[in-house]
């Protein structure tokens, strides 16, 4: 399994004999220090199903474990098997999504009490303390560690954790007092805390924790007989898979409640908690490798896209192969984050027809991580930046072409690569809307050129839907996190064409109209594009005879418009793809289903001003919560299980782990 160096060598927390187990059923990056150990669990019943197990982790299967029972214990058979199997001074778990943030720096975190973090690297491993002397230094000294207490009243208004409980559609009322009624028969000094815990709002969530060794020993022979109990007298033969899972759930509850029962009772143990980092992506990362074809004859085109514009994606694609010369290779690579991996299987098994093309994605989630990326106009999304990151993610590259998803390629795509840039660093064509703009009476777009972009020669401004890009030369102008630090930059109409045309003026090979012809979007052929110098304007609509590119910029898409200009020409593409029924649906005015989150969205404008007017906990949240509701037609019971399924997304505190595993 990738291991990922930390900056600091171990040492104190060898000496200490830390061992912080990591639970992963999945491949994963993990921090390379002493004290972090991955473990991979369910591991036997991998094994069974002729699955190979993970290298460089240690696995569940071994010595004495339960590592068959993953299905119902989920992350427990990792605890179980350290109980049975290692010895240290410390034990600890954590799991492959989520780790303590070792600091002592409080990192912002969202309201169900993470830090969202993407990936796992030598920037995130120094941020978060994930390194051997950092751990030694907050863990040393206390007895146990666990996550902040959370309160279940600021999760969408619970009322205590059986409420919690109840909100999980997989979870029985019935099971959590089933468990009450074991614990209570087996250790009957423990109904009080059970009691408290259970009717409180309280709790540490993710079954994470550290504790010393006679802590862990003493947890670990109270907790494993009593869910022994629990399973033997449950009746889980038409459970579903989350339902199956219940055990796990059931141990972060018992958590709280061992560690409430001796406090109460005098054990005065010093407890401490620590903030829990989540990881969006913390998969290997792969790299992009050259293709096994001639590179004399391949042509690598990318395009940038998210889950909602895989049709319009797919229909270009589809249009460029099928006017391409059969006697290259196209490299198609998608710069992307969260295209679904049934839409990926979607798009190359239609594009699997064109012998001579190879498709691939590409997540630049990692690339991007970090930039606070934003657009000005509702009609560009912020994978208009993507192309800042493909001199980085090809070196092996030196000329690319890029291409917009909302056009068709009605030329071979090949005579575009083949132009010369010479020492140029982009191959464009003059965006006559823009020009057109600069010879307005008012002056407002020559201002913005002169003043904003600092352009000297505005009438040479470019349109960066489709581009040749020079690679090497894109390079020496700047760095890939130089770029996108221009990026985040205010003030830009056009955003990343905006800093194409700033920083690469005076490096363009101009291209003839005709590769990138966009279409007349609210009458702006003779009301914009005219008032550009006339010889341009000539070019310009000539190249509308015969286009080898349409580009529908702006508001008046075919998919939403079916009369716009050049209309007929993209469904003659997009008709034939197996994506064409929910452009159609667009087309009928129904939008994709989307799935509720919360009753204000977390990255809505307005909740930074709701948070203060409205604290989180506060009655007047809760009032808030039941109006917008109402508002939106929403209703508390349809809300819990609403919940749920974003809870399931990441964000909900109660099962983070045992979901996952």
């Amino acid at each position: 399994m990738p291991t990922h160096k930390p900056s600091q060598p171990a040492q104190s927390a060898q000496l200490s004999r830390i061992k912080i187990f990591v639970s992963a059923h999945k491949p994963a990056v993990f921090p390379d220090c002493a004290s972090i150990l991955p473990i991979q669990v369910g591991a036997a019943n991998a094994e069974a199903a002729g699955k190979p197990l993970f290298e460089n982790t240690l696995h569940d299967n071994t010595g004495d474990n339960i590592s068959e029972k993953n299905p119902m214990y989920c992350e427990l058979t990792a605890q179980y098997w350290a109980w049975k199997n290692a010895d240290a001074d410390y034990y600890g778990f954590c799991h492959y999504l989520r780790y303590f943030d070792f600091t002592t720096t409080e990192h912002k975190q969202n309201s169900y009490g993470e830090i969202i973090d993407t990936a796992i690297n030598a920037e995130s491993i120094a941020e978060y303390g994930l390194d051997d002397a950092a751990i030694a230094q907050a863990v040393e000294g206390w007895d146990v560690i666990t996550t902040p207490l959370n309160n279940v009243r600021e999760f969408d208004g619970f009322t205590n954790l059986k409420d919690h409980w109840d909100a999980d559609p997989h979870l029985q009322l019935k099971d959590l007092r089933h468990m009450y009624d074991v614990l209570c028969a087996m250790h009957p000094d423990y109904r009080e805390d059970a009691d408290a815990v259970l009717n409180g709002t309280r709790a540490a969530f993710c079954n994470m924790f550290i504790m010393k060794k006679a802590i862990f020993q003493e947890y670990c022979s109270w907790l494993f007989p009593i869910l022994s109990e629990f399973t033997a007298h449950w009746d889980h033969s038409a459970a579903d898979v989350q339902t199956l899972r219940t055990p796990g759930h059931l141990s972060e509850r018992l958590l709280n409640i061992f560690l409430a029962h001796k406090q109460r009772t005098g054990a005065n143990w010093k407890i401490k908690r620590l903030q829990c980092v989540h990881f969006t992506n913390p998969e290997p990362f792969s790299p992009l490798e050259p293709l096994d074809t001639n590179p004399r004859f391949t042509v690598p085109v990318l395009f940038a896209a998210d889950d909602n514009y895989v049709p319009m994606l797919t229909t270009t694609i589809y249009s460029m192969l099928k006017n391409a010369s059969c006697e290259r290779h196209y490299d198609v690579i998608v710069l992307e984050r969260n295209i679904s991996a049934e839409n990926k299987q979607n798009i190359t098994d239609f594009l699997a027809q064109f012998e001579n093309a190879t498709v691939r994605f590409y997540d630049v989630s990692r690339a991007i991580d970090g930039f606070n990326l934003t657009t000005n106009n509702a009609h560009i999304s912020i994978e208009t930046y993507y192309r800042f990151i493909i001199q980085e993610a090809l070196p092996f590259y030196k000329k690319v072409l890029y291409l917009d998803c909302d056009m068709v390629v009605n030329g071979d795509i090949s005579e575009l690569y083949d132009t010369d840039l010479g020492n140029n660093a982009i191959g464009a064509v003059p965006d006559i809307d823009f020009i057109g703009n600069l010879n307005m009476k008012n002056g407002e777009r020559a201002e913005y050129a002169k003043h904003q972009l600092h352009m000297t020669k505005p009438y040479g401004y470019f349109q960066a839907g489709v581009l040749a890009m020079n690679l090497e030369k894109m390079r020496e102008i700047h760095s890939v996190h130089e770029w996108l630090e221009i990026a985040q930059q205010p003030g830009f109409i056009y955003n990343d064409q905006d800093i194409l045309n700033m920083e690469c003026e005076g490096s363009v090979t101009y291209l003839p109209y005709a590769w990138n012809v966009m279409h007349d979007c609210g009458g702006r052929v003779h009301g914009v594009f005219d008032f550009a110098p006339a010889s341009m304007f000539q070019e310009y609509m000539d190249s509308r005879k015969s286009p080898k590119i349409v580009h529908y910029a702006d508001y008046d898409k075919p998919w939403k418009n079916p009369w716009c200009d050049f209309g007929p020409l993209y469904w003659n593409y997009a008709s034939k793809t197996p994506f064409s029924l929910q452009m159609m649906a667009l087309l009928a005015g129904i939008e994709p289903p989307q799935h509720h989150e919360r009753a204000i969205a977390e990255d809505s404008p307005i909740r930074k001003y709701v948070d203060v007017l409205a604290p989180i906990g506060s009655k007047q949240r809760e009032l808030m919560k039941v109006a917008v509701r109402k508002v939106q037609g929403k209703h508390w019971p349809s809300v819990y299980c609403d919940w749920h399924r974003h809870h399931k997304q990441c964000r909900r505190q109660s099962t983070h782990m045992v979901h996952a595993l």
